[in-house]
Parts: C-alpha cells; sequence; structure tokens
C-alpha cells in the first residue's frame, strides 16, 4: 500500500509538472506511470492504480469523469499480458509498446469524448496526434533506467508461486 499511495503521489505530482511545463500539446506522463507500475506489480494492481491514476487525470481536466480512467485501466490490464509472452524485455521493446499504447490511450480518450462529450476531432490536425506521443516516448526512454522491470520481474516471481 505504501508503495501504491507513493506512485499516486508521483502521479499528482506529473500532473502539476505537466500543467507548469507544458502548454497546449503536453505528453501523458501518467501513461508512462501506469505502464511501469503495471510491469511491476502485475495486471490487478497495475489495474487498481490505471483506474485511480485515470480517475486524477480525468479530475484535473475538468471537463468529463471516465475517458482517461478507462483507457489507463485497459493499459494496467494489457501490459502484464505483453510482458508475459515476452522472451526479453529492453528499452527497445519498452519504446514500441509505449508508442503503440499512447496511441490505443489517445483513440480511446477520443471516442470516449466524441461519443459522450459530442466533441469531434475529425478536424484536427496531425501534430496533435504526433507530438504528444513523441513528449511522450521521451519521457519514457529517460525514465526507462529508474522505472525498468528487474531481470526476473516481479510479474514473472507471482507467476511462478501462483500469487
Amino acid at each position: 500500500m505504501i508503495i501504491f499511495s507513493f506512485y499516486i503521489i508521483i502521479a499528482l505530482l506529473s500532473l502539476s509538472v505537466q500543467a507548469v511545463l507544458f502548454k497546449g500539446i503536453k505528453p501523458d506522463i501518467v501513461l508512462i506511470l501506469v505502464f511501469f507500475y503495471s510491469l511491476r506489480y502485475g495486471r490487478m494492481k497495475g489495474l487498481a492504480y490505471g483506474a485511480v491514476a485515470g480517475l486524477l487525470v480525468d479530475f484535473s481536466s475538468g471537463f468529463i469523469l471516465g475517458p482517461n480512467m478507462m483507457s489507463k485501466i485497459f493499459i494496467g490490464y494489457l501490459i502484464p499480458s505483453i510482458r508475459q509472452k515476452m522472451f526479453q524485455w529492453n528499452i527497445i521493446i519498452n519504446t514500441l509498446i509505449i508508442i503503440v499504447l499512447c496511441i490505443i490511450d489517445m483513440f480511446l480518450v477520443y471516442i470516449c469524448l466524441e461519443t459522450f462529450a459530442d466533441i469531434s476531432f475529425a478536424n484536427r490536425r496531425i501534430e496533435t496526434l504526433i507530438i504528444p506521443v513523441i513528449y511522450t516516448t521521451g519521457i519514457s526512454i529517460l525514465v526507462y533506467p529508474f522505472l525498468k522491470p528487474e531481470k526476473e520481474g516481479d510479474l514473472f516471481l507471482e507467476a511462478r508461486r501462483g500469487i
């Protein structure tokens, strides 16, 4: 519970840093946190952290609750499955998966907003889709040495013990 609370505090701090440092198009630092938390602590804990972190993002946006929470839950649930199927985990695989997940995350949020809030994203410029992916990927490469999973990650140890 202490680690979970620590990651929640980091998510709040990252939302504050995003608001101060980036104007307009922003990286999704919370997505990176959900990604690495799920890698380290497994599917159920990743799902719970994704729900809370996504809710924090929705609260900070001040608009509609749910789109970011849903997309972060999806990421928290999906990452351990991908990790189990990979023989080796390195920065290249990590970066490629972050790129794909960032696109999926944006797609899910856009679908929810377009469906439930009647906000159309059809006439958006392509830069508004590409630049956040580049920002998020760059930040994930920078934090990889600090948050990377261990060689025999906690996820595999849990699977062996049957936890």
